[in-house]
């Protein structure tokens, strides 16, 4: 009985101390969103724009987590790429502050040729390798720098290379 009851007063501190020390992390994460320091974290609407080669312009969204995640989302199909139509999942990665207002980003797809791809069908084509290293401008919550992506096949090689920018917007809330 004795046992017991040191047993629930350990949980019963240790409850209250996780409880303290979770109150104390949201409430230092409220402060610095009310005073607009939110760094990476939220999430962002973007243009993505290749220009080596130069294959045009496609809107993307972000959303970074406080501890690294980032996950990538954009329309799922896509009908002209150097493969044919492909169907691409959301993009999965990491990220990590490098300078004062700077960050590193990397995430990836998994490619597979789409339905109406006579060369590709339903064929696993690989992975869509993004580094992305944008800079963040305070004044106007603008994130914008250079990307590289690297398809590799399943095997892992690189087969194809593309270059460009992407600019995002934090999305901000919209009140009723």
């Amino acid at each position: 009985m004795a046992e017991q009851r040191t047993t629930r007063r350990q949980a019963l501190r240790t409850a209250g101390a996780t409880a303290l020390a979770g109150g104390a992390a949201l409430a230092g994460a409220q402060g610095a969103a009310a005073a607009g320091d939110q760094g990476l974290a939220g999430s962002w609407q973007g243009t993505v724009t290749a220009t080596d080669p130069p294959l045009g312009s496609f809107t993307s969204l972000f959303t970074f987590t406080p501890d690294g995640s980032v996950v990538e989302a954009r329309r799922l199909y896509l009908p002209d790429s150097p493969f044919g139509p492909l169907l691409e999942t959301p993009g999965h990665g990491s990220w990590e502050r490098v300078g004062p207002r700077t960050y590193a980003i990397s995430f990836r797809f998994l490619l597979q040729g789409a339905p109406d791809n006579a060369a590709f069908r339903g064929q696993d084509l690989g992975t869509d390798n993004v580094r992305w290293q944008p800079t963040l401008d305070r004044s106007t919550a603008r994130l914008s720098g250079p990307f590289q992506s690297d398809v590799k096949d399943p095997g892992g090689a690189v087969v194809f290379t593309a270059r460009g920018t992407v600019t995002a917007m934090r999305i901000a809330v919209e009140r009723l």
